[in-house]
């Protein structure tokens, strides 16, 4: 086994962003993943444990497939199933969505950088890899867009507003890094889980508990469909959600939502 053939293996199937991330992960832990039992070790220390980080399982599915197979192609070890995941995914999810006035209060009341990147991903709707790990070179700011390669693979162009981009000049003027979302040149490092730590912190200290970037991403879709009037095809289009059923989340109205509609547009 050598890092070499991982590499090889990741880049004939992943995009650039998630092959740098496998292969942090591979020098951290692959010492200690050899048999079952340091297979079932990871799984509950990383992958069901209470942050429940789906990151890892992915690795790991990638690291049994390039090194652990059979003579049939069959796994050697097992990626077993949490019984605690297996009964909260029958429950159904209730979403607490950020709303608009929220995410700008974290933009007004955050560290510059930290404000940015929340109003960058307000404004684009990328993924958190997707937008920490993106290059100087693809950011343009006279088109206001944001180009990569995302989930499966798939190259993206996204925009963001004209008050982001002076802002984001001015950064950019300050910075010279190949990565500009980064808050050093080491690739080792991940730094899409440092941004998590800071953000998350920053925003407990507001009384925003449980903050992930992923929610800003949720907001988005909420505030075009709740506050916007966007149907779902076009908030499919925007999040770039291979399948509709990630949109639905968006359809589920709660009862403060309706009382607010009615108290809008019925009893004034």
């Amino acid at each position: 086994m050598n890092s070499e053939q991982f590499q090889h293996y990741l880049e004939l199937r992943y995009n650039p962003n998630t092959v740098r991330q496998y292969l942090w992960a591979y020098r951290s832990f692959s010492d200690g993943l050899q048999n079952q039992e340091d297979v079932d070790n990871f799984l509950i220390e990383k992958v069901y444990s209470k942050s429940n980080n789906p990151f890892y399982k992915g690795f790991l599915k990638a690291y049994i497939d390039c090194f652990f197979l059979d003579e049939k192609g069959n796994p050697i070890f097992n990626i077993t199933k949490s019984k605690r995941k297996n009964i909260s995914l029958m429950k159904k999810k209730d979403y607490k969505f950020l709303t608009k006035e929220e995410v700008d209060y974290i933009i007004g009341r955050t560290s510059p950088r930290i404000s940015l990147l929340v109003r960058l991903f307000f404004d684009s709707g990328l993924r958190l890899r997707e937008l920490i790990y993106a290059r100087r070179e693809d950011i343009s700011l006279t088109s206001r867009t944001i180009k990569g390669t995302g989930k499966g693979n798939k190259p993206f162009s996204v925009r963001f507003s004209p008050k982001t981009t002076r802002l984001l000049e001015v950064f950019l003027a300050d910075n010279e890094l190949e990565h500009p979302f980064w808050t050093s040149n080491d690739a080792k490092k991940d730094h899409a889980r440092s941004f998590y730590y800071f953000l998350k912190k920053e925003c407990d200290g507001l009384g925003i508990k449980n903050m992930h970037p992923h929610r800003i991403r949720h907001a988005l879709g909420h505030h075009l469909r709740v506050d916007k009037g966007f149907d779902l095809q076009q908030i499919q289009v925007k999040l770039r959600h291979s399948d509709t059923k990630s949109t639905e989340i968006y359809t589920t109205a709660t009862e403060k939502e309706v009382d607010d509609k009615i108290d809008r547009e019925v009893f004034e």
